[in-house]
């Protein structure tokens, strides 16, 4: 499941805005999905279901480098991993989880002896751990705010998992060696699964279908991971024919690259699509300005967000289309931009030309919050949209 206080899938002309809107009010609404493992210590397999409102689902795939494995991530286009795979066998998935023994616990703030980490902690656990057993001390020793509203589903090649949540205001690392379900569809899971039997892709296939929530909210893919092997399957349960298989390893012989799941089985025959900026490894803490800051287009940036501060925006320089949209939800926009609190910096860290436009991509930190975001310019240097790729809250 999503971990919701990162995402904003969307750009951020008026839909994007309304999105925001709606994200700084309260939590979005939507199912928790289903996520179990099934086990005998020989077989091991990690079935999702991922439910959201935002249909961009991907999965990208990130080479192994110094200090960190090789990993597949799942998610959408904010390149916030809400699951993943890697090399050692080691898999998670966020889950919250709504009405069982796993509950949302307001009251959980970390022990402050705990190392704060302003990334996405599953990644970083991911690329640095190979078992559950590992992950669990990684959990011991750093901070993560959002298990007061979320759980952790974690699970290794030998058949152990383990779920991290709090409950009364203390975290706890619920472990075991057997079978299990977490999520919407926990209690299917339970009914249908048989004890005893040999674990098989085809019988958690058929539990997942079974877990499938309909509607704008419900399912947007349906995955599974053979931690032995590596192997990864994405399902069309309308057509089983058109279930598409990937491999671990091989698909990180091609380098850093994605795939929209919506359109994987054709995409996986293409050549491969790099890595979007916003699915580069903890973009918001590793990423390098480029030398060139391009001081007049920075200043450019730097006065707009100046100019809402002060609640005098004077759209000089936007175009006229981007500025009338704009106006329709300027009060908002100084609201949303007051829980940012005061801007401390901004980076370029890549720029790119495509027809008469321009891409100026910035990491721009402020007060409570770091934010990757694209600013859109045409030959006149008229921002003409922005696009919000990638958000961190200072924690």
């Amino acid at each position: 499941m999503d971990k919701i206080m990162f995402r904003f899938p969307y750009s951020f002309s008026v839909s994007g805005i309304l999105f925001l809107i709606i994200f700084l009010g309260g939590v979005l609404s939507s199912n928790a999905c289903t996520v179990f493992v099934l086990t005998d210590g020989k077989h091991t397999y990690f079935f999702n279901n991922e439910d959201f409102t935002n249909p961009k689902t991907r999965i990208w795939f990130v080479p192994e480098g110094k200090g960190h494995f090789g990993s597949a991530y799942v998610g959408f286009n904010d390149g916030e991993a809400q699951g993943g795979l890697n090399t050692k066998g080691l898999a998670f998935e966020w889950v919250t989880v709504d009405g069982d023994s796993y509950t949302v616990d307001s009251n959980y703030v970390p022990d402050k002896k705990k190392i704060h980490l302003n990334v996405n902690t599953a990644q970083w656990m991911l690329e640095r751990c190979k078992t559950v057993q590992e992950a669990i001390k990684f959990y011991q020793k750093y901070s993560e705010p959002a298990f007061a509203r979320t759980t952790l589903f974690i699970a290794d090649k030998s058949g152990m998992s383990v779920i991290i949540g709090s409950k009364n205001g203390n975290l706890y690392f619920d472990t075991t060696i057997k079978s299990r379900g977490s999520g919407f569809g926990e209690a299917t899971f339970d009914r249908l699964y048989k004890e005893g039997n040999t674990p098989s892709i085809n019988e958690g296939a058929e539990i997942l279908r079974q877990c499938v929530v309909p509607g704008d909210g419900g399912t947007k893919y349906s995955n599974s991971y053979d931690l032995k092997t590596g192997e990864i399957v994405f399902y069309n349960f309308a057509n089983p024919n058109e279930n598409t298989k990937l491999n671990l390893f091989e698909e990180l012989k091609k380098g850093g690259h994605y795939y929209e799941t919506s359109n994987i089985s054709n995409q996986i025959h293409q050549t491969v699509m790099p890595l979007t900026l916003n699915m580069h490894r903890h973009i918001l803490t590793m990423y390098k300005p480029l030398p060139n800051q391009e001081h007049e287009i920075t200043a450019k940036i730097q006065n707009l967000f100046s100019e809402v501060a002060n609640g005098k925006l004077k759209y000089t320089d936007l175009t006229e289309n981007f500025a009338l949209d704009l106006k329709k939800s300027e009060d908002n926009i100084k609201n949303i931009y007051g829980k940012f609190g005061d801007l401390k910096s901004l980076e370029l860290i890549h720029k790119e030309k495509f027809q008469e436009s321009f891409d100026y991509s910035y990491v721009m930190k402020f007060e409570n919050v770091s934010i990757l975001w694209q600013f859109l310019l045409n030959d006149q240097n008229k921002i003409y949209d922005f696009n919000t790729l990638s958000v961190s809250w200072i924690r």
